[in-house]
């Protein structure tokens, strides 16, 4: 299906915004920044992105491990807007997008992120993480 140049550009604007943003983190952390979490302010629990900024400058320095020890469910969601991006940089670069839905947007898949992300919380919670 033709996509007209009006939702084009858009698509890869926000394609190459992700992997610009995350390319970005680690100096980012480097120099000290943090938004802080508005939850744990709140209640003193971390949150489910909690470690999402720590796990996402480890994935770009290509260190899994610290990745995943930051926050797994984190990667997961990393990994999941990784290939939406990588979809709408694709889709506007061709100016074509699929009829059929790309796999990770099926209901199956939505559900494996945010349950992922929720089991990853709940485990964090418990201490088994």
């Amino acid at each position: 299906m033709p996509l007209p140049v009006a939702d084009r550009l858009p698509r890869l604007a926000l394609g190459l915004a992700l992997p610009l943003a995350m390319a970005a983190t680690p100096l980012w952390l480097r120099q000290g920044y943090s938004l802080g979490c508005g939850f744990r302010a709140l209640t003193g629990l971390p949150c489910p992105l909690c470690g999402g900024t720590r796990a996402c400058g480890a994935l770009v320095q290509g260190d899994w491990a610290a990745a995943w020890a930051a926050n797994p469910g984190a990667v997961v969601l990393l990994l999941w807007l990784g290939l939406c991006a990588a979809q709408a940089v694709a889709e506007g670069a061709a100016g074509w997008r699929r009829v059929r839905p790309w796999p990770w947007w099926q209901p199956w898949a939505l559900r494996a992120v945010g349950g992922g992300l929720l089991l990853s919380w709940a485990a964090r919670l418990a201490g088994w993480v």
